[in-house]
């Protein structure tokens, strides 16, 4: 291996901002001619009549690349060649310059490829990773592989040379006074496609210079600032999704140091690490503000768009959105329902996604509310519930829950609240308990988590087990409620609080305060597992047991079950003070997808794009598709400005490409007829593989 190291200073971070895949170049590359034709050649060896011109082939024992492997390391994007001669080796042992043949680059995002003799390749510098040069030549490939490690420098106005170089010099000593980053938390799980985290904490003094080092084995960035208090800084969102979407399944390190400008002397102030979950979380999430004076919101994280109020900002309550995004069932405050004596208003209202036009209008109370996965039907109602279409609004009276809730193995099964789905739509879960009047819908204690089987076809409900008991929880916080199954449809999370909503006796007050925690219990009835690690993220033991109402994302991704919680908790030194509804926010977490008997959780994000100054809570998420890729060359694929919106993974020139498919395949590949293939000729496809036949 050979490896270039440029490391030319004094550029700004503009010269490296501008589309996360792009250039001018093709990123594969095919002779003219007929498709998987080799072509003529004329290098040293090659290109006489019958030793390679038109018609014939060389007869070649083997076919490599020199230099096999090249790294090169790039600072703030001055842009790298790198060449590679192909050459190959004749039966008589002499090692010749092969011709120029079909030559294919597996990552268009890091590098740009430029068929010849030699082949060059020229590094894009958005992206970091390692690519595979392949090419054929009379039945034989060769490959080579380019590495390409990105650094990125950006010096904030009035930091001087004396700081910068006091903060990268090493071993330095601990920091007195910075000790810590107060968000985002050390060891946070963070999913692609997302938001840059705001980085906070307690700076002691104005005037003094802060280093934010984020490093991976591929990707570095330094940032050299003058904060102000409060310490808020943000890494550039494209810096963030370039060395995120770079990341290879390796912890991404995080160091903050401080300059004292005072006493010229530099110091290490804190350290994190992050794991990096290769997949995107974009989508949309529904959320509610606040009851009586608050709506439904839609909000696309990641994204930089504003949130969007829905339905004109009506008053909106309870709603669930279906798992495959297609549906939003919500509660309108003033709908008049007719279907229970001891209300008048807040029937439910059933919604086409993405639009949010209106579906069915119902006049049945909705009060709890959950959707099944594809959407057709809605289960509600007061302390019984009650399953209807989404379509007619039709109830369907032979559903078998008021048999579940009747007959079931405890008393508190007659009442329950807060139903979900399962994603598989299999199974419900609910919350039963004992309420203090006959209208409490919302309000049910000391009851249990309950878990039911679901038959779509038949559209009845049977069995009824009971799982999590309220009198297992401290005396002081035995009010569950919120269940939601994690993707796999095998565990349900749920919350345990002093309240079993914010609008029980407490009222809708944004000045009241509740407590409570998530917990995970599988559906089988093994105990339940506190997930504290998301509960309790942070430090200070003022944000502790503060995190309610779980929603699952119902598809796993990169690994984990993604949940959004509510919660009240300090966000840094951007959101502080007392911690009550009014201080309700989504954040979300990572859950390991393999669930033992230990915390699986990973600790919590806030979730950036959400309205700041309103009350927020109980998100629904729906995934966003990944783009179209083209499936055959010359397709178009949808419009990007990443690798990890499409489903082949690359975005170039922002569009969507799947580079196996835009020049010939080689040996080994996929192909549905002969042109498929590189070096057609010699190369055939043999039940859908390109392969070279054995002589005759």
């Amino acid at each position: 291996m050979r490896s270039f190291v440029v490391l030319l200073c004094g550029l700004s971070l503009a010269g490296v901002v501008g589309l996360a895949c792009g250039g001018n170049d093709e990123s594969t590359f095919k002779p003219p001619g007929s498709s998987g034709s080799s072509g003529a050649g004329s290098s040293s060896g090659f290109g006489g009549e019958g030793d390679g011109g038109p018609g014939s082939l060389v007869p070649i024992d083997d076919l490599f690349f020199d230099p096999p492997a090249v790294t090169v390391t790039v600072l703030n994007g001055v842009t790298q060649k790198v060449t590679y001669a192909l050459k190959a080796k004749r039966p008589d042992g002499v090692i010749i310059d092969a011709p120029g043949i079909n030559v294919q680059f597996d990552r268009p995002d890091i590098a740009t490829l430029k068929a010849g003799q030699p082949v060059e390749l020229t590094t894009k510098n958005e992206y970091a990773g390692t690519g595979n040069l392949r090419a054929v030549y009379n039945g034989k490939t060769a490959s080579a592989t380019l590495t390409v490690i990105l650094k990125v420098e950006e010096i904030g106005a009035g930091v001087s040379p004396a700081a910068v170089a006091g903060l990268k010099a090493s071993g330095l000593p601990a920091d007195p006074s910075v000790t810590s980053i107060l968000y985002p938390y050390d060891k946070t799980v963070f999913p692609l496609g997302l938001a840059s985290p705001l980085y906070m904490w307690a700076a002691p003094k104005a005037g003094d210079v802060y280093r934010l080092h984020l490093e991976e084995s591929n990707y570095a960035y330094d940032g050299f600032f003058t904060v102000a208090t409060p310490a808020q800084l943000r890494v550039p969102q494209n810096v963030w999704d370039r060395i995120t979407a770079s990341n290879k399944a390796e912890p991404l390190k995080v160091t903050l140091s401080r300059w004292d400008t005072a006493a010229s002397k530099a110091y290490v102030s804190a350290n994190q690490e992050y794991t990096i979950s290769p997949a995107s979380l974009r989508g949309a999430i529904y959320y509610w503000t606040t009851s009586g004076t608050g709506h439904l919101a839609r909000i696309r994280p990641g994204t930089g768009t504003a949130p969007e109020i829905l339905n004109g900002g009506k008053c909106m309550g309870c709603h669930g959105v279906s798992a495959d995004g297609s549906t939003l069932v919500a509660v309108e405050e003033d709908r008049p329902s007719t279907d229970e004596p001891t209300s008048s208003t807040r029937a439910w209202v059933s919604y086409d996604l993405p639009g949010a036009t209106v579906r069915k209008v119902s006049s049945a109370f909705g009060g709890n509310v959950a959707v099944n996965p594809n959407g057709k039907f809605v289960v509600y109602g007061n302390q019984k519930l009650k399953l209807a279409d989404t379509a007619t609004g039709t109830l369907v009276a032979s559903s078998g829950l008021a048999n579940v809730q009747t007959n079931g193995t405890y008393p508190d099964f007659a009442k329950m609240m807060t139903p979900a789905f399962s994603p598989d739509g299999k199974k419900l879960a609910a919350v039963s308990g004992e309420a203090p009047g006959s209208y409490w819908y919302h309000n049910l204690r000391n009851g249990h988590l309950v878990v039911m089987d679901f038959n779509e076809t038949t559209r009845t409900f049977s069995g009824g087990t009971a799982l999590a008991a309220a009198s297992a929880f401290p005396a002081n916080q035995r009010a569950l409620s919120y269940p939601s199954f994690a993707p796999d449809s095998a565990h349900v999370a749920f919350h345990v609080g002093d309240y079993p909503t914010g609008c029980d006796d407490q009222g809708c007050d944004d000045f009241a305060k509740q407590i409570g925690s998530v917990w995970l219990q599988k559906t089988s009835g093994a105990a339940p597992i506190a997930l504290t690690k998301m509960n309790d993220s942070s430090a200070l033991v003022a944000d502790r047991n503060l995190t309610l109402e779980p929603t699952f994302n119902p598809v796993e991704r990169g690994g984990y079950f993604w949940v959004v919680v509510t919660s009240m908790r300090d966000w840094g030194n951007k959101l502080t003070g007392v911690a009550n509804n009014g201080k309700k926010r989504l954040w979300v977490a990572a859950i390991d997808k393999n669930v033992g008997t230990v915390d699986p959780s990973h600790p919590a994000f806030y979730l950036e794009g959400q309205e700041d100054n309103t009350t927020n809570m109980r998100g629904f998420w729906a995934l966003a598709s990944c783009l179209p890729t083209p499936k055959t060359p010359g397709g178009g694929g949808g419009t990007c400005s990443a690798g990890f919106e499409c489903c082949s993974g690359f975005c170039d020139k922002g569009v969507c490409i799947d580079p196996g498919v835009i020049a010939c395949q080689p040996v080994g590949g996929s192909c549905a007829v002969d042109a498929d293939c590189c070096n057609g000729d010699v190369v055939k496809c043999d039940r859908g593989v390109c392969r070279v036949p054995p002589p005759k």
